[in-house]
């Protein structure tokens, strides 16, 4: 079973996603380079680029208890309108997804688009996509 969670600035808020996605997957690019030289092209290996993760799932409204629900803490709009305080905070996220009692994602992000759509049965459906946050480390 997947299990979300979403929290910000060390866990002072945290959200159980109610409705965990289907599938999900982290896009881990690596920032290579080709350079023409004299008799063939070369390539260079460059630095690992920002994962990103996408994740689609839905919001359900307060009074549709369904029997998969993994948190009943908030229903519907309450979600989004927490997900919009934290962007307006201006500080990473962090996202953690354990499946079978293993981690297999924990990262600190960015909420680079969040996209939701309310259906006739109150229930929000949204799409998230997030972008790896590295946090810079500057020694005097």
């Amino acid at each position: 079973m997947i299990q979300v969670f979403l929290s910000i600035n060390n866990s002072e808020e945290v959200i159980q996603l109610p409705v965990p996605p289907s599938e999900w997957g982290v896009a881990s690019p690596w920032n290579n380079e080709e350079h023409d030289g004299l008799r063939s092209t070369i390539r260079t290996i460059g630095l690992r680029g920002l994962r990103a993760i996408e994740i689609s799932s839905f919001f359900p409204a307060a009074g549709h208890e369904y029997p998969f629900l993994q948190n009943r803490s908030m229903w519907g709009m309450d979600y989004v309108n927490t997900i919009e305080r934290w962007r307006a905070r201006r500080i990473p996220i962090r996202i953690v997804i354990v499946e079978d009692g293993q981690k297999h994602v924990n990262l600190p992000v960015t909420i680079d688009e969040f996209e939701y759509r309310q259906q006739k049965d109150g229930d929000i459906y949204f799409t998230m996509r997030l972008t790896e946050f590295v946090f810079v480390n500057l020694r005097r």
